[in-house]
């Protein structure tokens, strides 16, 4: 399927108000900032808006790890009636932009470089995931991630925890990976600051001191047209580029 990506990260955006990362495994962090690739939908890094002395502002909360022999296990089913997108996150990990003044004045100082980008204020990061994208028809499939280690807890254990994936299918699109030392990030939230952000010294003077910070951002919405179930994006009827104005008299066409 030529647009996969693109009709998967439209289906999870459309769910969530978050963007699905088609490659989990390239890293995407909180305060990066860039465009999103009309054609792949798969965010496109330009920089990242943090200088060191700001790494410790992050806030993160940690999932609870698991040494359960089974992490998760589902039976997924499909009607075929149009295309579904499925996202599983195992021991997800959550990190975000610091809702304060300080970031507001860091975005100010660069306008020249920020303005009218998309900013990461939000990542989920995990140990494992699976991404699976129907076909139009209806199946079902099996997914289950195994954790290698007995129930004892890893430390008494004498090793780190380990998965892997068992997917029973053959049709529609997956993807998978499983590795406790790596840093998979399937899902992140894009925000633009509002257009009058940008003018100084924020809209009208007193605007700074009356709302939230986070009141000055908005979610990224997707920058194709609705996509059709191959992720084409359906062509939006034009009648003056179809000749279809003629006439009018008493209103009836001549």
């Amino acid at each position: 399927m030529k647009y996969a990506s693109r009709k998967f990260i439209d289906l999870i955006q459309g769910a969530a108000s978050k963007w699905a990362n088609w490659d989990p495994p390239k890293k995407i962090a909180v305060g990066d900032y860039g465009l999103i690739d009309n054609k792949t939908g798969e965010f496109e890094w330009e920089g990242n808006i943090y200088r060191p002395h700001f790494q410790e502002q992050l806030k993160s909360s940690n999932g609870v790890q698991s040494v359960l022999n089974v992490a998760f296990e589902a039976d997924l089913q499909f009607d075929g009636r149009k295309r579904a997108a499925v996202l599983v996150m195992h021991e997800p990990r959550y990190s975000s932009l610091p809702n304060d003044e300080r970031i507001i004045e860091l975005l100010k100082s660069m306008p020249d470089i920020l303005k009218g980008k998309f900013i990461v204020t939000e990542v989920i990061s995990c140990a494992a995931y699976m991404m699976h994208l129907s076909e139009k028809k209806a199946y079902s499939i099996s997914a289950t991630l195994k954790a290698n280690v007995p129930v004892a807890p890893p430390a008494t254990a004498g090793g780190a925890v380990g998965f892997a994936w068992s997917l029973e299918t053959t049709n529609g699109v997956s993807r998978q990976g499983s590795d406790p030392a790596a840093k998979y990030v399937p899902l992140y939230r894009l925000k633009q600051p509002r257009s009058k952000f940008w003018l100084w010294p924020y809209g009208h003077r007193g605007d700074e001191k009356n709302d939230d910070p986070i009141d000055r951002w908005e979610d990224v919405e997707p920058p194709w047209d609705p996509l059709d179930d191959e992720g084409e994006e359906d062509e939006i009827y034009d009648a003056e580029m179809h000749g279809d104005f003629g006439v009018f008299n008493d209103g009836y066409p001549e």
